[in-house]
């Protein structure tokens, strides 16, 4: 396992797990993500959960999810039968592509809403219609700036 935390590695740490609660996700996901991207070797499940402070539970959660993201990969170590994990090289390119699914199905159901429904008011019919703009201009240059970034031109 790595060395204990210093206090500004501890602070970064706690930085990310903010930075993901304000977006809505679990403060711990955040928390291992900073540790994992400020750490040069993988880490195992105990390893995390000793350097953070928290159960197995939330973080055997966490680094599943972290892995189907794209975020994070498990990997083996020779003669070891833990499990390990490592942030991928991309990590959030990946994290981001799920994004723009997400963009993308607004836009869908703006013009959804759009299509199928015939009986609505202007004002409301207007807001679908500036939904639906909104968003897939958003995807279209948000694609854009992905293929760029995942390219190397950025």
């Amino acid at each position: 396992m790595s060395e204990e935390l210093t206090i500004e590695r501890k602070e970064l740490i706690e930085d990310f797990g903010n930075g993901y609660t304000a977006f809505g996700q679990p403060h711990v996901r955040g928390r291992i993500v900073g540790l994992l991207l400020s750490n040069r070797d993988a880490l195992s499940l105990d390893d995390i959960t000793h350097l953070l402070q928290v159960s197995k539970g939330p973080v055997s959660v966490e680094t599943r999810l972290l892995e189907e993201f794209g975020m994070i990969r498990s990997v083996r170590k020779p003669g070891d039968r833990k499990t390990y994990y490592e942030i991928t090289e991309h990590p959030f390119s990946r994290s981001a592509r799920r994004n723009l699914w997400l963009i993308r199905r607004n836009q869908q159901i703006a013009a959804s809403i759009l299509e199928t429904s015939d009986n609505l008011e202007p004002e409301v019919k207007e807001r679908f219609h500036r939904m639906e703009l909104f968003h897939s201009q958003l995807h279209d240059m948000f694609a854009k700036f992905m293929e760029d970034w995942e390219a190397g031109k950025l």
